[in-house]
């Protein structure tokens, strides 16, 4: 599958230090075959979610013909903060 990463997810994590960026890049990669990856939790509103190295968290959805797209990635604090926005 082709993995997309919406422009304010992406901005992000080029704001991160290299070590991190690295990390999250690797993480977001293996979502070329989502139905493998470890860790992965359906929303209840189909939403998917990602926690990456107990530091970040990616949301995503897998659409239909062959496409992850990343919505969005921040802090697992953030995530906490903003949970709601995405399915709770």
């Amino acid at each position: 599958m082709r993995v997309d990463i919406e422009k304010h997810a992406l901005r992000f994590i080029n704001s991160l230090p290299e070590k991190d960026r690295r990390i999250i890049k690797q993480h977001l990669k293996r979502l070329e075959d989502p139905y493998t990856v470890m860790g992965v939790e359906l929303l209840p509103n189909g939403h998917c979610r990602m926690h990456i190295a107990h530091s970040y968290t990616a949301f995503f959805d897998v659409v239909p013909g062959g496409v992850v797209n990343i919505l969005d990635v921040m802090t697992i604090e953030e995530a906490h903060k903003r949970y709601k926005r995405f399915g709770r």
